[in-house]
Parts: structure tokens; C-alpha cells; sequence
């Protein structure tokens, strides 16, 4: 059982994205982030849908103060994507995402949840 706590979605240019060199790109993304995403041929394109991934997250999470690093997209099992928060305040909460891109631009869909350990949610 889960209880949703809020949506986020966001829109990026994929040429700004483009236009960041390593150093900063460093500071928004993860190793494993940068070690799927630049050796793609369209490397923009992965970069800037995980950069709407987070800020998407950023919006749905029921907290501030998260370091965009600290949101981290990878893919599951099955190549779906999926979200790892680094934060110690988020242990029940739960991430669902939706990616997409075109050669201009990415967007991302982000549903927070509440994790329900027993049969009632907590408020």
C-alpha cells in the first residue's frame, strides 16, 4: 500500500545542458550517472532528461534542502528508470519517474509516495 504525497514534472533544453563543462556537470550528476550518460552518442540528451528527473523529484519530495547530486537516476533491472534518494529523511518515502526526450529537449513526470509498513499510512 502507499499514499502519494506529491508530483512533480519539469523541462529542459538539452543544449544548455550541452554547454556545461565537466567540472559542473561533475557537481549536478553522480559518477554512475556520468559513466551511462557520456559515452552516449547523444550524451546531452541522458544528461538533461536526469537533470529534469531531479528537478522533477526536487518539486514532488515532501522536504527541502536536497542537493541535486544527492538524487540520483539509474536504470532497474529491466532498463526502466529509476530513483535513488541519498537523504536520510526520505526512508519511506518512494520515487516513481517517467523520462522522456526529444534532440531539443527532456522532460520528466516524478511521483513521490509514502512507503506503508503496515496496513494504514502514516499522515
Amino acid at each position: 500500500m502507499m499514499q502519494i504525497i506529491n508530483i512533480g514534472i519539469d523541462i529542459e533544453e538539452v543544449a544548455r545542458i550541452a554547454r556545461l563543462k565537466k567540472a559542473a556537470l561533475a557537481r549536478v550528476f553522480t559518477e554512475t550517472e556520468l559513466a551511462y550518460s557520456l559515452p552516449k552518442k547523444n550524451a546531452a540528451q541522458h544528461l538533461a532528461a536526469r537533470f529534469a528527473a531531479k528537478e522533477a523529484i526536487f518539486k514532488a519530495l515532501p522536504f527541502d534542502g536536497v542537493a541535486l547530486k544527492k538524487i540520483e537516476i539509474v536504470k532497474d533491472k529491466t532498463g526502466k528508470p529509476l530513483a535513488i534518494l541519498h537523504d536520510a529523511r526520505a526512508k519511506d518515502i518512494g520515487l516513481k519517474i517517467s523520462l522522456s526526450h526529444t534532440r531539443k529537449y527532456a522532460a520528466a513526470f516524478a511521483v513521490s509516495y509514502r512507503i506503508c509498513r503496515l496496513k494504514k499510512c502514516k499522515k
